[in-house]
């Protein structure tokens, strides 16, 4: 045996810098391409083998965990359940790569139930990451016994590295790469494509910074294009938190959402001892009103504490404010490297585009394939009764393929299939088939060609791609950056969506807007969704931007108000015709989501809210183009749990649209969904009793109403469609000439087959 002398520190050294490679590759740092470490990739790719797709059933997470170890990852199956573990949290990833069932932790920082008792399976997210994954888009090397087949990385058409982030600790390296919202990635990707020369600065018009899954405010948005650039510095973010006065003069603290991944009950835990301790001398209680529904922390003060103080004491004092850290070390090529968000983008991209490039000659390669067999079949149907002779006269399969080969110059693919084919093919039907499908052929050949041969084309199917996924996942950002918008001293004007986004009116989004308000910062913003249900924000929440976590996935928002602009009561009405009128203290800075009324009816829903006034009428108007007035005293005032009274009595499949509060209007300016507009005399509608049918006003149109709004001198309309669009019209009153209550709307939107589907008024005069 040969003894090989070598200095033990070259051998130490040698043997570290194996081990610290080891450890980077394998383990610890995400390939820049699909963002994942290896355990992840097997989870997913051995998941994906499984069949455990969304819609298939859910299987124990043990089970998982067992044909990860045995085919792909033979390490400690509590490393591989803890990454699955965090691909299932909605806390940790924006889109989480795992649908689990049973507890997967939480974000107090309980432990995951043990993975006999947990079920998990693919998210919809997941899929895009293993989309095209049979059509030879990756390589592919043996596992760690050579009994198996892995990818080396996934075809990952979601930009997941940025999405949901990633960290993680090495041997000498660290990354820290936080979420970031797919709508903005997905964009900033498009324009890096249209023009590769986009500096940092130009990305960061589109990706604003990250987006974390618990949301929270960043405070340092001027430093955060250096650190964009260089890959490495930190992100301040604080807790979404507001002040709420109480009756009595006393105030409370409420947090809403967390920095991310601070543990909220250490943080309660931490809050309770700064108060022990009397560093928070002014906390009387702490309460932890958290629900599936969001985060919801509330800190009771004593008489005469300042809430505002306060809340900056725990910023000052706990996790309500922390750094997250920014690290960009991926792996490039299976190197680890430091690089600023524009590489990210660049080296996704020229994978996505290898994919494209290699799933085209696949597509290609099959598509020739086919094309040879389609000939060979037409060239036998061509001859059929020839080919049926020889076949007849044939000893056996073997020479009967020889002689088809012969007698029609076939190759022994096309013989076998003709061999092979069915006499129902036989018919001129199926013939018409075949040559339809050889058309079609030619034209996927041509088109496949075209992709292999010249890049201009896979960077058009690679905007494709992101433009898809923004339209399938277009979810709305959770984190506020501050000094996007300057927002002054006071107050600023929001636009409510449907959705129950509220945003600055100067961000607006092509989305249902459901109100447009000036929002003071010390004041309230309620929102009353179709479900009956009431939705409290602090006006300073309202002023950073707020996504409300609205209970069902179809709820939406349709109406909502200042609490000061509001003095006493205000009026829902119910698609139904109910009218309910509500006294506010009765929802006063309540927890979110509470409901408020009661529905006649299983599929009634909330169509308005407005507020009640003190006197003058009500007027109640349908889809199907009813007025009706009457005295706004016919309606008492009712508890939450009431349904209210019926308002206007409805003909057979008329709905009603909404309410409006009159007062001296000289006129009623009437607003169809096909975008007719017509002026009638507010005479013309007299008042009626409670619970009667109302005037036609319409006549015997098809049209539809959508609004009815009281016309002074000019309004000024914020209208969305169906479609998506929003658009403004100032209406003058002088402009459209006064109808009968018999006429039907003249048309004054050219809405190209789209419908108005919602009025806001921005401002009478």
């Amino acid at each position: 045996m040969e003894i090989i002398e070598v200095p033990i520190e070259e051998e130490v050294k040698q043997s570290y810098i194996d081990y610290a490679m080891s450890v980077i590759v394998g383990r610890a740092i995400p390939d820049v391409r699909d963002g994942l470490k290896p355990v992840q990739r097997r989870i997913l790719y051995a998941m994906y083998e499984m069949g455990l797709l969304p819609e298939k059933p859910f299987v124990k997470s043990a089970r998982i965990v067992g044909a990860v170890l045995g085919y792909y990852h033979p390490h400690g199956d509590q490393a591989v359940y803890e990454a699955l573990v965090r691909m299932a949290q909605d806390f940790n990833m924006n889109y989480p790569l795992i649908v689990g069932q049973g507890n997967f932790g939480s974000v107090d920082g309980d432990p995951p139930a043990a993975m006999r008792y947990t079920e998990a399976k693919l998210s919809k997210f997941a899929l895009k990451l293993l989309e095209d994954i049979d059509k030879d888009t990756v390589d592919f090397v043996p596992n760690f016994d050579g009994s198996k087949l892995e990818p080396s990385v996934l075809p990952s058409k979601l930009p997941n590295l940025l999405c949901n982030g990633t960290s993680g600790i090495a041997v000498g390296l660290a990354t820290s790469i936080p979420p970031h919202n797919l709508k903005e990635v997905c964009q900033a990707l498009i324009e890096l494509a249209k023009n590769p020369e986009l500096s940092t600065e130009q990305i960061m018009k589109y990706i604003k910074g990250p987006d974390f899954p618990t949301g929270g405010i960043i405070e340092n948005p001027q430093e955060l294009m250096e650190f964009y650039e260089k890959g490495r510095g930190q992100v301040r973010i604080r807790a979404k938190a507001h002040v709420e006065r109480l009756q009595g003069g006393r105030e409370q603290v409420v947090i809403t959402e967390l920095p991310y991944q601070v543990n909220k009950a250490e943080l309660i835990r931490r809050m309770a001892e700064l108060a022990r301790e009397g560093r928070l001398k002014e906390i009387s209680d702490i309460r932890d009103e958290s629900d599936k529904e969001g985060i919801r922390i509330v800190v009771e003060l004593k008489r005469d504490a300042s809430g505002e103080k306060v809340l900056e004491k725990l910023y000052k004092l706990t996790a309500l404010r922390k750094n997250f850290p920014l690290n960009f070390v991926v792996l490039i090529r299976g190197e680890p490297k430091q690089v600023g968000i524009k590489t990210l983008l660049q080296e996704f991209m020229l994978h996505r585009l290898e994919v494209i490039l290699r799933r085209s000659k696949y597509y290609l390669s099959k598509a020739r394939e086919r094309l040879h067999i389609v000939e060979g079949l037409l060239i036998a149907l061509k001859n059929i009764d020839e080919v049926i002779g020889l076949i007849r006269n044939s000893q056996d399969m073997a020479s009967a393929r020889e002689g088809l080969i012969k007698s029609f110059g076939l190759t022994q693919a096309q013989a076998n299939a003709v061999l092979d084919m069915r006499l129902q093919r036989l018919t001129s039907l199926e013939r018409s088939r075949l040559e339809e499908e050889e058309r079609e052929l030619r034209e996927k050949i041509a088109y496949y060609t075209r992709l292999v041969e010249k890049e201009e084309e896979r960077l058009k199917v690679f905007v494709e791609e992101m433009q898809e996924l923004i339209k399938t996942f277009n979810t709305p950002r959770k984190t506020y950056i501050e000094g996007l918008q300057t927002i002054e001293e006071g107050s600023l004007t929001v636009a409510i969506y449907a959705k129950g986004k509220v945003a600055p009116i100067e961000e607006l989004e092509e989305e249902e807007v459901v109100n447009v308000l000036e929002v003071p910062f010390t004041d309230g913003l309620f929102m009353v969704s179709d479900r009956g249900r009431v939705y409290w924000i602090a006006g300073s929440q309202a002023l950073r931007g707020s996504n409300l976590s609205l209970k069902e996935p179809d709820e939406r928002i349709v109406g909502a108000f200042i609490r000061s602009d509001i003095e006493g009561r205000v009026i829902l009405a119910t698609a139904s015709g109910y009218v309910k009128k509500i006294p506010l203290v009765d929802f006063e800075y309540r927890a979110q989501g509470m409901q408020v009324i009661k529905f006649s009816e299983e599929k009634d829903r909330v169509v308005k809210v407005i507020q009640a006034p003190e006197d003058g009428d009500l007027l109640l108007f349908t889809h199907a183009g009813r007025l009706l007035r009457f005295a706004v005293g016919e309606v008492p005032p009712a508890g939450v749990g009431s349904k209210g009274v019926q308002g206007i009595r409805l003909e057979k499949g008329d709905t009603l649209a909404g309410v409006r509060a009159l007062r001296d209007e000289k006129y009623l300016l009437v607003i169809t969904k096909e975008g007719g507009v017509k002026k009638i005399s507010s005479l013309e509608v007299p008042r009626r009793g409670r619970n009667t049918k109302g005037v036609e006003v319409l006549g015997s149109s098809k049209e539809r109403l959508v609004d009815v709004i009281p016309l002074q001198k000019e309004v000024e309309l914020m209208l969305a469609t169906e479609g998506g669009k929003v658009f403004y019209d100032r209406i003058r009153e002088e402009e459209v000439p006064l109808s009968r209550v018999d006429q039907r709307a003249k048309l004054r939107w050219h809405l190209e087959g789209d419908k108005i589907v919602n009025v806001v008024v921005k401002s009478q005069a």
